[in-house]
């Protein structure tokens, strides 16, 4: 039986924070790019930092002009020949009045 990820819920206009710790010494290189439920591109192919050996970061900062619902994160790693994509999704809503 697999594990369900949770999917993680964000205020508009919060920071929402990536790592990806991945399982090889060395990547050529490791972008991503989020797009919102309307199929707009907010970050396209942005390089993640390097935190430590293996482990890297990307912080989105999100607008309290964007729209509410489900954002997927899509994560773009090349390594040797290889290139792997990992997808992430979260949800961002409007602040209660």
């Amino acid at each position: 039986m697999s594990e369900r990820e949770t999917i993680k819920t964000f205020l508009l206009g919060t920071a929402v924070k990536f790592t990806a710790i991945l399982d090889v010494n060395t990547v050529t290189s490791i972008q991503i790019s989020i797009d919102d439920s309307a199929g707009t591109t907010k970050v396209s192919l942005a390089s993640m930092t390097s935190q430590a050996n293996k482990v890297y970061t990307y912080t989105y900062q999100s607008s309290t002009s964007d729209i509410s619902g489900y954002y997927i994160a899509t994560i773009k790693i090349i390594y040797g020949g290889n290139t792997t994509y990992i997808q992430k999704f979260f949800i961002l809503v409007e602040r209660e009045t």
